[in-house]
This record gives C-alpha cells, sequence and structure tokens, in this order.
C-alpha cells in the first residue's frame, strides 16, 4: 500500500512539472544585429528568437550594450494577472 502511494505522489509531481514546463520559452545564444538594426530596435537572440523592442527604450541600449554576449530569453506568463 505505501508503494502505491509513492507512485501515485511521484506520478503527480511529475504531472505537475509537464504542465508547468509549456507555459514557459527559455532559449539562449548571443545578441546579434547590424548597426542599422539595431537603430531601428531588431535584435536576434541565437538562431531561435528574434526579438523588436521600441526605439528609444531601455531595454533597447541595453540590447546594443550587450551586443555580441551571449544571454538567456526566457518569457512566462505573469502570475498576478487573471485571465
Amino acid at each position: 500500500m505505501f508503494l502505491a502511494w509513492v507512485i501515485l505522489a511521484l506520478f503527480l509531481f511529475g504531472l505537475g512539472r509537464l504542465t508547468q514546463a509549456g507555459a514557459t520559452f527559455q532559449t539562449g545564444g548571443l545578441v546579434t544585429a547590424t548597426d542599422d538594426e539595431a537603430e531601428a530596435g531588431y535584435f536576434a537572440v541565437g538562431a531561435g528568437a528574434m526579438i523588436v523592442v521600441k526605439q528609444g527604450a531601455g531595454l533597447q541600449r541595453w540590447l546594443k550594450d550587450h551586443s555580441g554576449q551571449r544571454v538567456r530569453l526566457v518569457l512566462e506568463p505573469d502570475p498576478t494577472e487573471s485571465r
């Protein structure tokens, strides 16, 4: 009986981890952009993501300053926002 409870607990734990894993997106790579792209707000992160930011925004300046450096991009829903 104890073994059944342990198996059930592990199953539920794994199920919870799988459902939460689908709620986030992670990628990483070098931040790259030509001078013209950086001025327009277009930046690539690795081979899998493209970021478009508002011109003059703090994020644009940060990405320009860190161009050529490796970064990690994580997107996840805001837990405080209700649907």
